[in-house]
């Protein structure tokens, strides 16, 4: 998490001192390692699920079920879902993968119809056919009508299992921690991103350290003081990174390279980490400026910080957003 009551100068982080690092940091420490995660991405949006929850019970309680099964309906209408962003996803990383045209509708046709039938089967085996019932293990009762004109109380348990899932999944990511997205270590800059494994830039490969260089139309370039970004060199980029990225990277993962002349810029944060660009910007110069000019890493290990992770603050506002939909909870318990 951000440490309280330390700021860095939003353009000229560097020049707070000849090393451009507040030595009050523990990350001033150049042989400790530093983490960044998406734990507190994650929890902050726990509240959020909990109100999903809320809505939910207070729809499933409350509206009208006309004698349909709820849990079991919302089960299979996220089984569709889930199948149909599939097929969406897949469909929009092909055409993101500069094949063919005539490929690109090929493959997207077979998709289309590989994606529709398997939803269609999904759907007779819930459903049946006609109007006549089957079965979904241990349902019986389910009807083909049910799942065309499905009632409210279906929707209520369709935000249940969306709020329990992402408040199970953060809770076992914030107790049973995953990798680290990016780590700063003595040796070097590491990713651990499911698109982009096993990227590796060691420190003497880096050029420069500072904020994202937007090239402008007319001027100089412009920069971003939200993007912290490490530079390296083209042949760099081209035998060790380029090779590495996924034809699974999602949307907008472009934006995390940046030409700039005969470099190239390599964003070390993102929006689904909580960490200011300072956090990683001085860590960063810190250990490029110690480890450049040496061979292999530091055989000292100064332990390990962790930037991202979700704590329990103490505010007023985080009871409230935690404690409140819990009140609320109880509330429509009470009057259901």
């Amino acid at each position: 998490m951000d440490r309280p009551g330390w700021r860095a100068p939003r353009r000229h982080w560097m020049r707070s001192n000849p090393e451009g690092l507040s030595m009050s940091e523990p990350s001033a420490d150049v042989s400790a390692t530093v983490e960044y995660t998406m734990d507190k991405w994650r929890m902050d949006r726990v509240p959020w699920a909990m109100w999903a929850c809320v809505a939910g019970l207070a729809i499933a309680l409350h509206a009208e079920s006309r004698g349909q099964n709820g849990a079991a309906l919302a089960a299979i209408y996220l089984a569709l879902l889930g199948l149909a962003f599939a097929g969406y996803a897949l469909t929009t990383l092909i055409g993101r993968s500069g094949l063919p045209l005539l490929l690109e509708l090929l493959i997207g046709a077979l998709v289309l119809v590989v994606i529709s039938g398997v939803i269609g089967v999904i759907s007779l085996m819930a459903g049946g056919s006609s109007g006549s019932s089957s079965y979904v293990g241990a349902m019986r009762s389910l009807y083909w009508s049910h799942l065309v004109n499905p009632s409210l109380n279906v929707f209520g348990w369709m935000l249940l299992y969306v709020g329990w899932g992402w408040i199970a999944f953060s809770s076992y990511r914030h107790f049973y921690a995953d990798r680290a997205v990016v780590s700063l270590s003595s040796a070097g800059i590491r990713f651990h991103r499911p698109w982009l494994k096993g990227l590796f830039i060691p420190w003497h490969d880096v050029r420069g350290v500072g904020y994202l260089e937007i090239p402008s139309v007319s001027g100089p370039p412009f920069a971003n003081p939200h993007s912290a970004a490490v530079t390296v060199g083209l042949d760099f980029y081209q035998r060790h990174v380029a090779p590495k990225r996924s034809f699974f990277a999602p949307p907008g993962a472009e934006a995390m390279f940046w030409p700039k002349g005969e470099m190239m810029q390599v964003v070390l944060n993102s929006a689904d980490m909580t960490v200011k660009p300072e956090n990683f910007l001085v860590p960063a110069e810190a250990r490029w400026k110690a480890f450049r000019d040496q061979p292999g890493p530091s055989p000292q290990h100064g332990g390990t910080i962790v930037y991202g992770r979700w704590s329990i603050d103490g505010s007023r506002w985080q009871a409230i957003q935690f404690l409140a939909p819990v009140v609320a909870v109880a509330v429509v318990m009470l009057y259901r």
